[in-house]
């Protein structure tokens, strides 16, 4: 986003009351305190949880043998379909490379997860 000027010559960004990033974190807009750091491992232990979970459940016998079958039997043909268990997969498969993504750039912004 670029600072663009307002009329009373007060850029943009601050105007509107958000930080300067190049001021506040030296220019490294990955710079977080320690409670963005906490956000951010509970996001990858999220996309990695969901991931595991989307991969793996459209195989289990509950997937066909659940309450929302039971009480929908119109929806046993298309959830049994191996198109959409496919694309359940495959979203599992999207929020595992997001994981793996935010492990990555945490540990190249922020040096080991463990300090020593």
């Amino acid at each position: 986003m670029t600072s663009k000027s307002v009329s009373n010559g007060m850029p943009l960004r601050i105007s509107l009351g958000f930080p300067d990033p190049s001021i506040e974190n030296r220019g490294n807009p990955r710079s977080r305190s320690w409670w963005g750091k906490a956000w951010t491992i509970l996001y990858i232990l999220y996309s990695l949880e969901v991931g595991s979970f989307l991969i793996f459940i459209p195989w289990f016998p509950f997937w066909d043998n659940n309450y929302l079958l039971f009480k929908c039997p119109s929806l046993r043909p298309f959830l049994a379909s191996p198109f959409v268990k496919g694309a359940v997969l495959g979203l599992g498969i999207v929020n595992l490379i997001i994981g793996l993504h935010e492990i990555v750039h945490f540990r190249k912004s922020q040096g080991n997860f463990f300090p020593q």
